[in-house]
């Protein structure tokens, strides 16, 4: 057989992953290049003079935590350094999240539902399922990269800058699908490949934050640490993102020799067998639902265990930062902080309490995946009823959200306590992303909400947490009308350290999640299990 066989039918394949992906193909390029120029922009109104930015770039250079978590303290000097700086971190994960769970779902989700195999019962090669899944993935992260370079030039970056910025950040993602690609021929489950590739993407930006802190060689051995190596704005060097394309193509050409050497719907490394009989945890729903999240949980509770390290160590940077720039302090002021540290730790644990939500979505959106593949309606054939089955489900995901919000809160807390000295300063921080939970906990009722009612809309969930995150995230510098801030739920729980402790919409935002589950629970009751 040919070389050129194995992808016969990547042309049908191709459009049936955009068909399915038409939606959120433009929500993630719009969101993506939305929350960037926006971001982007905002910059110009912070820093007014380049007294402030030379206070910035002298802060930045003298912080280590500063420079693992963004990247080289590279053009400083210059308000487009600044944009550079504050902007990296956004687009890296969420290019690098939407190459390895788009790669994920189309490849190995696929094989493992049983679909690829209906599909390869026809005309169509054996890796042409793979190529498509790289192309719509290449596509969309080229799409991304395009429209960087379209709308960065109205922000203070140059056209040029915009240019390899957006080229940086294309390739960057395709050679994480490439690397994705590598992993569904090595792991049998779709869960298993998407937290490798997650798993994966932190160690590369581990080693780059170990090599920028060290200033050494470090930094070449991470794929970020060569989009960044682009070294924006003060010399614009394309020649970094042929290391990106060049690794890819490697990665792809592993790709295809590891799918030659393992069956359909096997793995590199298959599958264990479980023990002879079952662990007595396993004998309930609750049990089960611990078992399929357990392991995302753990990745998460590490990432943002992190994070919240790094945020508490910054307190102080971020304070003389403030001190030196009357923009900015307006900019946090608008938390209602009565303090510079209190505005800081305000803002970042929102940004913590929205990152988590996104964590109470998936797991809570796990009952739509597990009724799909059908294992619910398995589970229920015993004395378990579908709404049982559903509230363990929940309640594993509630108590992950909780566990979350403790583990970032306490690293950021009790590192803030132990560089300042602070004691009781740093128990406020370790408590204050508890606020937000009543806030996920709504976000997740509307997405039981149409989970019970009309599953195919369990998106608006993810629509929700969207409009949260600009709000949350720019609501600040876009200046909208002030009815637009009443529908935001995060908006109406207290900026707690800045704010004082009310319980009358903690209260109110447990009732309205209490209905909206209540009223899903009835919608599940009420139509049969797909």
């Amino acid at each position: 057989m040919r070389t050129s066989d194995g992808f016969v039918g990547t042309g049908a394949l191709l459009r049936l992953a955009l068909r399915r992906d038409r939606v959120r193909i433009p929500a993630w390029v719009l969101g993506v290049v939305g929350v960037l120029y926006f971001s982007a922009a905002a910059q110009a109104g912070l820093y007014q003079d380049q007294a402030q930015v030379d206070a910035y770039g002298r802060l930045v250079t003298q912080s280590s935590a500063t420079v693992a978590l963004a990247g080289p303290a590279t053009g400083l000097d210059s308000l487009r350094g600044i944009v550079m700086y504050e902007t990296y971190l956004t687009v890296i994960c969420a290019i690098c999240i939407l190459a390895v769970l788009m790669v994920s779902r189309h490849t190995r989700a696929e094989e493992e539902s049983g679909r690829t195999e209906l599909v390869r019962a026809t005309e169509v090669g054996r890796h042409a399922g793979a190529a498509a899944a790289l192309i719509a993935t290449g596509s969309t992260c080229l799409l991304i990269g395009s429209g960087m370079a379209l709308v960065l030039p109205w922000t203070p970056l140059t056209v040029r800058d915009s240019l390899v910025y957006g080229a940086a950040m294309a390739c960057l993602g395709i050679f994480m699908a490439a690397l994705t690609l590598c992993l569904a021929q090595v792991f049998v489950h779709a869960r298993t490949v998407s937290g490798a590739g997650l798993a994966v993407f932190l160690v590369f930006y581990v080693v780059r934050a170990v090599g920028d802190v060290r200033d050494d060689a470090t930094v070449w051995f991470s794929p970020i640490g060569w989009a960044q190596a682009t070294r924006i704005p003060t010399e614009d060097r394309p020649w970094p993102v042929l290391l990106l394309l060049l690794g890819a193509a490697a990665l792809l050409v592993i790709a295809v020799r590891l799918a030659e050497r393992r069956d359909f719907a096997a793995g590199l490394l298959p599958s264990r067998p479980g023990p002879a009989r079952a662990a007595r945890s396993l004998s309930g729903p609750v049990g089960l639902a611990w078992r399929q999240q357990r392991g995302g949980l753990l990745a998460w509770s590490a990432a943002l265990g992190l994070l919240g390290v790094l945020i508490g160590t910054l307190g102080t940077s971020m304070q003389d930062m403030v001190r030196d720039n009357p923009a900015l302090a307006a900019y946090l002021a608008a938390t209602g902080g009565a303090s510079m540290i209190d505005a800081y730790q305000a803002t970042f644990t929102l940004v913590i309490a929205l990152t988590i939500a996104g964590y109470g979505i998936w797991a809570a959106g796990r009952v739509l995946t597990e009724e799909t593949a059908g294992r619910t309606a398995l589970v229920c054939a015993g004395p378990v009823g579908r709404v049982r089955s559903t509230l363990s489900d929940l309640a594993v995901a509630g108590g992950g959200v909780l566990v979350l919000l403790l583990v970032a809160g306490l690293g950021s807390g009790l590192s803030y306590a132990t560089v300042v000295g602070d004691t009781s300063q740093g128990l406020q921080i370790s408590f204050a992303p508890l606020v937000y939970l009543p806030a996920i906990a709504v976000l997740v009722g509307v997405l039981v909400l149409a989970y019970g009612w009309a599953p195919r809309w369990t998106w608006v969930g993810w629509l929700v947490l969207a409009f949260e995150a600009v709000i949350g995230w720019l609501g600040g510098v876009l200046d909208l009308p002030e009815w637009v801030y009443r529908f935001s739920v995060f908006d109406h729980a207290p900026r707690y350290p800045a704010e004082a402790l009310s319980a009358t919409p903690l209260v109110a935002m447990t009732a309205v999640a209490a209905l909206l589950l209540a009223a899903g629970l009835v919608g599940l009751r009420r139509r049969d299990l797909r």
